[in-house]
């Protein structure tokens, strides 16, 4: 698929998406100290008391999970240096105020999609729901939320990208290529939902040794859940730039993980 090189203002944009996400990360370690549960792609609190053979405070936490993802997020920006397909970061599409609009609605009706499903399940079920809200104290919810927008959107580009690269050396056909991306996006759907499994209250209810022990079935629940959320980010981010999806993925996490936490737990997430 062909692409071009971002702009300079893509860079800079880059760098204050990197920069937001590690000050993400590290107020909610730091108003979430107290508890024992943890962001995907962080270190927890006991890993690394275990490791440093001491305890660890809950700034410290947030130091060492800020400075991760800067390493690890920051050199992902390498990426950006190859032709991937997409629009840039800043792009004069997202800019214009009616598709921020539809941006944001897109991420509501997601979020919606989650209570909808969640609750269906749950009723279905008799069970306790799929989606944790362990995160869902206020403001470590909202940090989480924008987090985990910026981070997980970050990762989707860059496997993405990656992907549709390596693919394209092999397929030659232009009906071929066309498929591609979509083909990409599925997969990189199922490693999204893959990497969501601990954090559902299906793998910590099920007291599974690791995601491969989950059940056939369970997996297909969290995959209908997880993937399509995946795939809608997919598809702004093709249209809008990786921007877009974050904004979807942000606006559908606070839906859910403070909107209907509030609702259903009230002042509760306020703790």
């Amino acid at each position: 698929m062909e692409g071009h090189h971002f702009r300079k203002g893509s860079y800079v944009a880059y760098g204050c998406l990197v920069f937001v996400l590690c000050l993400s990360a590290f107020l909610f370690d730091v108003f979430h100290g107290l508890y024992g549960t943890s962001m995907p792609h962080s270190f927890s609190r006991s890993d690394m008391s275990r490791f440093l053979g001491r305890p660890v405070s809950a700034h410290t936490l947030g130091l060492i999970n800020a400075l991760w993802r800067l390493i690890a997020y920051g050199a992902m920006g390498l990426c950006l240096f190859f032709k991937t397909g997409f629009k840039e970061i800043i792009n004069d599409d997202i800019r214009q105020p009616k598709n921020i609009l539809v941006v944001i609605i897109a991420g509501l009706i997601m979020g919606l999609f989650f209570i909808g499903y969640d609750s269906v399940y749950r009723n279905a079920t008799q069970w306790s729901g799929i989606l944790l809200y362990l995160r869902s104290e206020f403001p470590s919810a909202v940090f989480a939320s924008i987090a985990e927008g910026i981070g997980d959107q970050i990762l989707n580009m860059v496997r993405l990208s990656f992907l549709v690269w390596l693919f394209s050396k092999v397929i030659k056909s232009e009906e071929g290529r066309a498929k591609l991306f979509w083909g990409v996006a599925v997969l990189c759907a199922l490693m999204f939902a893959v990497e969501h499994i601990p954090y559902t209250r299906i793998f910590s209810a099920g007291r599974y040794r690791s995601v491969f022990h989950v059940r056939p079935w369970e997996f297909w629940v969290i995959m209908g859940l997880y993937a399509p959320l995946s795939l809608v980010c997919t598809y702004f981010l093709k249209k809008y730039g990786l921007l877009g999806a974050i904004i979807v993925h942000t606006v559908c996490d606070l839906t859910w993980r403070v909107g209907w936490a509030w609702i259903r737990l009230g002042g509760d997430i306020f703790a």
